[in-house]
C-alpha cells in the first residue's frame, strides 16, 4: 500500500510561484516519514532565497532529532529576517507522530478524533523559544494536515465535508484554493495514515 501525501503552495497572489516564501519537505526513511513546513516572514526573492536555504538544510538533516533539526536550523539562518517552522516524524507501524513547532505553522488531525497542536511563540533565526517535543497518535484512515499561516486557521470539518473521503493531493489543493488568504504566501501538506503503508518512491 502507498503512502499517499502532497504538499500544495501558492505565492502571494499577484508574484510568482518562484517567489514563494513558504516552503515543505517530506522524506520517507526506514518506516519513517519526516515531514517539515516552513513560512519565511515577508515575501518575494529575499523570502524565497531564506526558504531554499532552509530546504537545503533539512533535506541534508532530516534524519536527525527533532530537536537537533531545531536548533541547527536556528543556527543556520540566523540573523536573516528568520522563518517559522514546524517539523514532525511519523512512524508508520506505530502511528506515532512527533512534532515540534516555532511559530504559528498549524499542525491538525482530522479523523478518529480532531486535534490541533499549538506551536510555542519564536522566529527559527532570531529569538528560538526552548524546542519542546510533542507526541500525536494516528489512527487508520487519520488525515494529518499542516499549514501555513497563509491559509484560514481552524477551519471545520463541515465547511469541506469531503475531506475524510479525498485524496492528499485533492484535499491539500482543495484547502489552498478554498482557504487560501489573498495577502499572504500559502502552503499546506496534507498526509492520510495508513498502517502499514509505505512511501511511493
Amino acid at each position: 500500500m502507498k503512502l499517499d501525501y502532497y504538499l500544495a503552495k501558492r505565492p502571494l497572489p499577484g508574484h510568482k510561484e518562484s517567489e514563494c516564501g513558504d516552503i515543505g519537505l517530506l522524506r520517507e526513511f526506514e518506516q519513517k516519514v519526516f515531514i517539515g513546513l516552513a513560512d519565511v516572514l515577508g515575501h518575494g526573492r529575499d523570502a524565497r532565497r531564506i526558504a531554499i536555504t532552509i530546504k537545503h538544510y533539512l533535506e541534508e538533516n532530516y534524519r536527525k532529532d527533532l530537536i537537533e533539526i531545531i536548533q541547527g536550523l536556528h543556527a543556520e539562518i540566523m540573523h536573516s529576517r528568520g522563518a517559522v517552522i514546524a517539523v514532525c516524524l511519523l512512524d508508520l507501524k506505530a502511528g506515532e507522530l512527533k512534532y515540534i513547532g516555532v511559530g504559528n505553522i498549524v499542525v491538525r488531525k482530522f479523523g478518529s478524533s480532531s486535534v490541533s497542536i499549538v506551536s510555542r511563540s519564536g522566529i527559527i533565526g532570531y529569538m528560538l523559544p526552548t524546542p519542546k517535543e510533542e507526541i500525536m497518535q494516528l489512527y487508520d484512515g487519520d488525515i494529518l494536515i499542516l499549514h501555513t499561516d497563509g491559509i484560514k486557521s481552524y477551519f471545520e470539518l463541515g465547511e469541506y465535508p469531503e475531506l475524510l473521503k479525498d485524496d492528499a493531493k485533492t484535499v491539500a489543493t482543495h484547502i489552498i484554493h478554498q482557504f487560501g488568504k489573498e495577502e499572504d504566501d500559502a502552503a499546506c501538506i496534507v498526509l492520510r495514515y495508513r498502517r502499514g503503508a509505505r512511501s511511493p518512491k
